[in-house]
């Protein structure tokens, strides 16, 4: 008994550790926002000696930030959309079958997740296409980057879901639409919230892809919005801080307000029904 309780000591010892990691700098970067220059600088978690807001007032108004909040929405939103969308579809498809054609495409999207972006050559595709330096371009990069990995959490947890539920909706005069959307979508909730916070977050961050394939300030997306914000103010870290705090709240609130069916979602097909 005392070792086992032991052991959960140090399991929580390292839990709360392995928390601290990420908590420290998150409250560095939120406490350094609202200092001067100098109380910035030190990098520390000490409270501001004056509360100055108009760090982010100043941010808003010389960092291209809405703007890039702008742009970045243009690309987050569809990208989710869509690869959400398609990978429950897919999902359900060939996790419900069961012949050589579906296990051969379900390892065709897993075989997706081991290949890395072919930066030369998807840029001279999107020449040949006349579609280099749009958001079309941008979205279907990462809707391709993005569908290996819902589907296969898709199919992961729809196995989980009795087929029964199927065959009563047939039953009861469903098509494969009415079925996917009235019956089974909503069961499948918790793992959709969890790919379209997964993906969100994904596709908000994202600092390469947009770099390489829009070529325009004018459609610079919040990360490198934040990029060319640093280069500006790389002594003023008062002002970096509140920026990166901009970017990072959105997606944080995201994260919050799902935690719930967030974790439902990764925990889905652990235990089959």
């Amino acid at each position: 008994m005392k070792k086992k309780k032991a052991e959960k000591i140090i399991l929580f010892l390292v839990m709360v550790a392995l928390a601290l990691l990420y908590i420290v700098p998150f409250l560095m970067m939120g406490l350094g926002s609202f200092k001067n220059q100098a109380d910035a600088a030190k990098f520390d978690l000490s409270l501001p000696t004056q509360w100055i807001f108009s760090n982010y007032k100043h941010v808003l108004e010389s960092g291209k930030i809405l703007s890039g909040y702008i742009n970045s929405l243009i690309v987050t939103v569809p990208v989710t959309l869509v690869s959400v969308f398609l990978g429950a579809i897919s999902g359900i498809v060939i996790s419900r079958r069961n012949d050589k054609m579906s296990h051969g495409i379900y390892y065709y999207f897993i075989f997706g997740l081991t290949l890395t972006l072919q930066t030369a050559s998807i840029f001279f595709l999107l020449q040949a296409l006349h579609i280099y330096g749009t958001f079309f371009s941008v979205i279907c990069i990462f809707i391709s980057l993005r569908i290996p990995f819902t589907v296969m959490t898709f199919c992961s947890f729809v196995k989980g879901v009795p087929r029964e539920i199927d065959e009563a909706a047939i039953m009861d005069g469903c098509n494969f639409w009415q079925m996917t959307l009235k019956i089974l979508m909503p069961i499948l909730k918790p793992i959709m919230v969890t790919n379209v916070v997964i993906t969100a977050i994904d596709v908000w961050n994202n600092f390469m892809i947009p770099l390489f394939y829009l070529g325009s300030a004018k459609k610079a997306t919040v990360s490198m919005a934040i990029y060319s914000f640093f280069g500006r103010y790389n002594r003023d870290w008062q002002y970096v801080f509140a920026a990166l705090m901009l970017v990072v709240l959105p997606m944080l609130l995201l994260f919050i307000i799902l935690q719930k069916h967030i974790i439902a979602g990764m925990t889905a097909g652990a235990v089959k029904g």
